[in-house]
């Protein structure tokens, strides 16, 4: 199948474009290229390795595909709670630090143990300035 992944923010900017045989393909074949603004709402990530992935920071979608990969009983249901609404609103930093301050910070650091330390250690920063 043909893939062609735009950019989020300028639908004329094709960041990546090939053969495959799935969007999971594409992403483990292209793990170096440069995603960042990737339109990914909707893609079917299931079964993708991600583990290695560069420069997730500020993605909503790989946040939400590591957090639905994780059982449910991982989280609390007030870790839950905050989850679905970041997920439902797609909420920046600065609203995720003004609406859960340290409440968070469980969560970020679960994923940490993932191998997913980037929002932890960012999140840190902020809280730093």
């Amino acid at each position: 199948m043909k893939i062609k992944i735009v950019s989020r923010w300028d639908s004329n900017k094709v960041l990546l474009v090939g053969k495959y045989e799935s969007i999971k393909d594409c992403l483990e074949k292209n793990r170096g290229a440069y995603l960042r603004g990737a339109y990914l709402e909707g893609a079917d990530l299931r079964g993708a390795d991600l583990r290695g992935v560069k420069n997730y920071l500020n993605s909503h979608d790989i946040w939400i595909e590591i957090i639905r990969r994780q059982p449910t009983k991982d989280f609390t249901d007030k870790e839950w709670s905050i989850i679905g609404q970041i997920i439902t609103h797609k909420l920046c930093w600065d609203s995720i630090k003004k609406r859960y301050g340290k409440k968070i910070m469980p969560i970020f650091k679960k994923l940490s143990k993932l191998g997913f330390d980037e929002w932890e250690k960012y999140y840190k920063d902020k809280e730093r300035a």
